[in-house]
C-alpha cells in the first residue's frame, strides 16, 4: 500500500487554478491585485495518495463506539452531530487557549472549517432589533459614509469583503433568511460610529428623511448592538465580535466616555485572545487573507492598549513582555499602477512600531521589571522613527502626489504627526509643571518641552483644520489641545523668573488652543475643556494680561485645503496661526447653532462652573483620564495667597 505523501503547496492560487491563468506565486499574486480581490488569493495545502477523511467519518466512529457502552445518564453529553465540535468543546471546558498543544492531537489531517451558526434563539435575538435599521438607501448612504471617510482613520474594517457581506445580509433580509447575528452587531457598530462624524449636508438628509436628530439616531443603534451583543456566549466567538467591540470602543471614545472605552478595549483584547487572534501567525489553518486581517486587528488593539496606558496612567491588559507578535504585510492594498502607494493601515501600523520600539527600549529583555525610560531614550527613539517615516507620512516636505486621488492621506498624516508628538510629549510633562532647578540639564529638558509642545499645538491645528466641523468628536483633536495648552498656561505659572523659552510664541499658541475648544463647543467635551482653559487663563496674570493687551485687526479666518511642504516643522518659530479676533471674542458665547442634535445646556453650565468648587474638575469626562493632579495648580486656582509657583 501506498505510504502517505507529505503535502506540498499548489503552484498557484485556487482563483488563478480556477481561471487558467499563470500565477505569481505570491500573495496577493499578480491576477488577484489587478482584479481587486486580494482577498480571494488563497493558496492552500495539497495532499495526494490518501483519501481524507470528513468530520462526519470520525463523528460516526465516535458514536458507533459510544452505542457499545452501557447506557448512562451522562451518555447524551458525549453523543454530538459533529465530532470537531465535541472534540473543540472537550478542550475549552477546561479553558486551554486556541494554539495550545492539545488541539493537534486530533484530527490534524483535516480541513475542517466551523461555520457560524445560526440558532432560532439568535434569530429572534437579531429580529428584535431590525426596527432600529433605516431604510436601505438610509443605510447605505451611512454605511458608505464609514468605508469611505470615517473607516480611514483605525481602518478596523476591510471594505470589499463587508461590502459583499452586506449586500448578503440585505438579500437574505428581502428574502426571510436566517441573518448572522454577528455581523448584524458589527453593522450596527458601523452605523453608529459612523453616525458621530456625518457631514452637515447628509446630516441633514438623514435628520430630514428620520425626523430625528443624529444623536438620537447614532444613541439608537449603540443600543440595539448592546442589546444583540449581550446575547452572544463567552466561548464562541469570531473576527466579527471583536471588530464590532473595538468599535464600541471608538464610539464610546468619540462620545467623551474614556472610562467606559478602556474597559471595553479589554473586552474586545479577551475576545481576540479566545479566537487565538495574538497568535495567528502560528497557524497553519488560516488563509494568508485572514492571518493579515486578524494581525490588523490584533496590531489596532496592541496600540490603543498602550497609548492608554502610556498617556492616562491605565494598567496595560496585553502582556508587554510578549512582543513576537508579526506586524502586518500591508500588502492587500499593493497596486501595480502606484508602486509608491502605502496601505491605508500603513499609519496605524506605523504607531504600533513607535509603541514597541519603546516598550522595547523599556524591558531590553529584562521581562520581570521594566527599566524607567529617561527622557533622552524616548526622544532619540522618536526622532529616528520620524527619520524614518515614508515619504507620504515624512514632517518635512511631505509627497502629497497622492493626496488628490486618496484623500485619507491627508488626516492619516496629521494624526500620525500629532500621536508622535504626543508620545513625546508625554515624557516631558513633569518637568514643564513645576520650577526648574539651577541644572543646566533640567533647564534643557524644560525648553525641549517646551518646542515639542508648541509642535503639537501646531499640529493639531493643522488635523482640526481637516477634521472641523463633520468630526469634530475627534477625540484626539480636543484632547491633545486641551492636554497640551493647559500643561503650557501651567509652565507659564511656574516660569517665576521668566526664563520660559519662546514664551511669545507659547502665549499665542494657548491662544490658538482657546479658538479651537471655542469652535468645538457645540459638543460637551469641547465646551467643558474650552471654559476650564478659559478660565485657568483668566486666573493667570502673565497670561490674561497679555492677552487683554492684544490689539490686532480682525480678519477672515482661512481654513488650509492643502498641506504645505512644511506642515509639521522641526522650527519652533513655525508656531500655529493666530486666531484672527480679538482676545474679548474668545470669552463663552452661548448662543452658538446646532444642528446634530450634540448641544447640551452651555449657559446652566457656564454658570454654575467654578474653579473653587472643587479641587478636582469636572471637565466633560476629561477629569477622568487627565492626571489633574500633575499641574500643581490646586493652591493657585483656589486664589490662595500662599501659592508658591516654584513647587
Amino acid at each position: 500500500m501506498q505510504g502517505q505523501k507529505e503535502s506540498r503547496s499548489v503552484i498557484s492560487c485556487t482563483e488563478c487554478q480556477r481561471r487558467k491563468q499563470k500565477c505569481s506565486r505570491e500573495w496577493p499574486c499578480n491576477h488577484c491585485q489587478a482584479r481587486k480581490v486580494p482577498h480571494l488569493c488563497q493558496f492552500v495545502q495539497k495532499r495526494t495518495g490518501v483519501q481524507q477523511e470528513s468530520p462526519s467519518d470520525h463523528a460516526n466512529d465516535f458514536r458507533g463506539k459510544k452505542r457499545s457502552l452501557p447506557d448512562s445518564p451522562e451518555g447524551s453529553f458525549l453523543v454530538g452531530d459533529n465530532s470537531q465540535d465535541a472534540f473543540d468543546d472537550g478542550l475549552k471546558a477546561w479553558g486551554y487557549m486556541p494554539g495550545h498543544v492539545h488541539y493537534n492531537l486530533g484530527y490534524a489531517d483535516t480541513e475542517y472549517v466551523k461555520q457560524s451558526d445560526t440558532t432560532p434563539e439568535a434569530s429572534q435575538q437579531v429580529d428584535k432589533i431590525l426596527h432600529v435599521f433605516p431604510s436601505r438607501s438610509v443605510t447605505d448612504r451611512i454605511v458608505n459614509y464609514f468605508l469611505g471617510t470615517v473607516n480611514y482613520r483605525y481602518n478596523s474594517i476591510y471594505a470589499p469583503t463587508f461590502t459583499d457581506q452586506y449586500v448578503q445580509w440585505w438579500s437574505h433580509r428581502f428574502h426571510r433568511k436566517a441573518l448572522s447575528p454577528e455581523f448584524t452587531c458589527l453593522l450596527l457598530r458601523v452605523c453608529a460610529h459612523s453616525g458621530q462624524h456625518l457631514p452637515a449636508s447628509l446630516c441633514s438628509e438623514v435628520e430630514f428623511e428620520l425626523a430625528c436628530t443624529l444623536q438620537v439616531l447614532t444613541d439608537r443603534f449603540a443600543a440595539a448592538a448592546e442589546e444583540l451583543s449581550a446575547s452572544f456566549g463567552t466561548t464562541k466567538t469570531s473576527l466579527e465580535r471583536v471588530q464590532e467591540q473595538f468599535l464600541k470602543a471608538a464610539w464610546l471614545k468619540s462620545e467623551s466616555k474614556m472610562i467606559e472605552a478602556w474597559h471595553v478595549l479589554g473586552r474586545a483584547i479577551r475576545e481576540a485572545q479566545e479566537l487565538g487572534i495574538h497568535k495567528c501567525h502560528d497557524s497553519e489553518s488560516l488563509t494568508e487573507f485572514e492571518v493579515e486581517m486578524r494581525c490588523r486587528i490584533w496590531t489596532l488593539l496592541y496600540l490603543w492598549d498602550w497609548q492608554m496606558s502610556a498617556w492616562l496612567g491605565r494598567p496595560h491588559q496585553i502582556d508587554q513582555t510578549d512582543l513576537s507578535f508579526p506586524f502586518p504585510t500591508l500588502r492587500l492594498e499593493d497596486s501595480a499602477t502606484e508602486p509608491n502607494l502605502l496601505s491605508p493601515f500603513a499609519h496605524m501600523s506605523l504607531q504600533a512600531q513607535l509603541a514597541r520600539r519603546i516598550t522595547q527600549t523599556q524591558y531590553k529583555g529584562n521581562t520581570t521589571s521594566p527599566e524607567h525610560l529617561s527622557v533622552d531614550q524616548v526622544i532619540t527613539e522618536c526622532e529616528t522613527f520620524i527619520d524614518e517615516l515614508p515619504p507620504i507620512f515624512r514632517m518635512e516636505s511631505p509627497d502629497l502626489s497622492f493626496d488628490d486621488q486618496h484623500p485619507y492621506f491627508v488626516v492619516q498624516r496629521r494624526q500620525l504627526h500629532v500621536v508622535i508628538f504626543v508620545t513625546m510629549f508625554d515624557f516631558l510633562k513633569p518637568h514643564l509643571t513645576r520650577r526648574p532647578s539651577k541644572s543646566s540639564r533640567d533647564v534643557e529638558v524644560r525648553n525641549k518641552g517646551i518646542e515639542v509642545g508648541l509642535k503639537i499645538l501646531k499640529a493639531a491645528r493643522s488635523l482640526f483644520d481637516h477634521e472641523f466641523l463633520a468630526n469634530a468628536k475627534f477625540h484626539l483633536v480636543a484632547f491633545s489641545v486641551f492636554d497640551t495648552a493647559t500643561v503650557l498656561s501651567s509652565a507659564m505659572i511656574h516660569d517665576s523668573e521668566n526664563l520660559l523659552p519662546h514664551r511669545e510664541q507659547v502665549m499665542v499658541s494657548i491662544e490658538s488652543a482657546l479658538d479651537i475648544l471655542r469652535q468645538l463647543s457645540f459638543t460637551k467635551i469641547g465646551a467643558s475643556s474650552y471654559l476650564f482653559l478659559f478660565k485657568l487663563v483668566e486666573a493667570t496674570p502673565v497670561l490674561s494680561r497679555w492677552f487683554h493687551n492684544r490689539k490686532r485687526p480682525r480678519t477672515e479666518m482661512s481654513t488650509p485645503t492643502t498641506e504645505s511642504n512644511n506642515s509639521t516643522s522641526s522650527q519652533v518659530e513655525s508656531s500655529p496661526p493666530i486666531p484672527q479676533h480679538s482676545y474679548r471674542e474668545l470669552e463663552p458665547v452661548y448662543n452658538i447653532p446646532f444642528n446634530d442634535g450634540l448641544s447640551f445646556d452651555m449657559e446652566n453650565f457656564f454658570a454654575q462652573y467654578s474653579f473653587k468648587e472643587a479641587t478636582q474638575p469636572d471637565i466633560g469626562g476629561l477629569e477622568q483620564i487627565w492626571d489633574w493632579d500633575t499641574l500643581n495648580l490646586d493652591a493657585f486656582l483656589n486664589n490662595d495667597s500662599n501659592f508658591d509657583p516654584s513647587l
